[in-house]
């Protein structure tokens, strides 16, 4: 009996459920190697963004995941300024995380359709991107960053 409870513990323990969108990161995306594993570099990214004034919508260190809710990225008169970042921060070698960070805008509303639909990658120069940028600067200058 006791071994069907082990075999019952370690079964819910791994469960392939994960808080991350079932959606895959724009290409537009930045991309860099951080060392540091997922977890780290997620409360890493979660910390730096609250303390620009981003309000982090959905954080989880255990998935490598993070998202604000809309923010006002008001460094500038380029458009859009009412953003959303996401970072996902995948295993890579040993201590390392392969990290993804996503600046995406929504030019309009529409109820019949999903938010993901809606949501583009920002503009180049936009202070979106601006801020997804320095957010990836800001993590490998804390935490490290491979240079391929």
């Amino acid at each position: 009996m006791r071994r069907v409870g082990l075999i019952v513990a370690w079964c819910v323990a791994c469960t392939p459920a994960t808080t991350r969108p079932s959606f895959a990161p724009y290409p537009e995306a930045l991309h860099a190697v951080i060392n540091a594993r997922p977890p780290q570099v997620t409360e890493e990214a979660k910390t730096w963004l609250v303390a620009r004034g981003a309000a982090v919508q959905h954080a989880s260190p255990l998935d490598g995941f993070l998202e604000t809710g809309w923010y006002e990225a008001a460094d500038s008169g380029v458009a859009p300024v009412r953003v959303k970042i996401r970072l996902w921060a995948d295993p890579d070698v040993p201590g390392k995380a392969r990290v993804t960070v996503e600046a995406v805008y929504q030019p309009m509303e529409d109820p019949s359709r999903t938010q993901r639909d809606l949501e583009q990658a920002v503009p180049k120069q936009s202070a979106g991107q601006r801020l997804a940028e320095r957010l990836l600067k800001a993590l490998g200058e804390k935490l490290g960053q491979t240079v391929y």
